[in-house]
């Protein structure tokens, strides 16, 4: 029986401004929990949430009928 998979993944990079180091290591983990939480709030996975003093990266699965550029006022 034929069938079609489609797999969605965007890397995500978020940059503090002039990329000066603000995200305190004591609420960076919380950070991470945050946008993790708002990847799910859209049906989508977090697949991994990290990042340093300066900035942000995350690998996120969307599925099939969302796509990044509808979502642009949620970040």
């Amino acid at each position: 029986m034929p069938s079609t998979h489609l797999s969605l993944h965007y890397h995500l990079v978020f940059s503090t401004k002039e990329r000066i180091s603000m995200i305190a290591p004591d609420w960076r983990e919380r950070l991470h929990g945050f946008l993790g939480g708002v990847v799910r709030q859209l049906d989508g996975a977090p697949e991994s949430v990290g990042g340093v003093s300066d900035h942000v990266h995350l690998l996120v699965g969307l599925g099939a009928t969302r796509r990044l550029c509808d979502e642009h006022y949620l970040w």
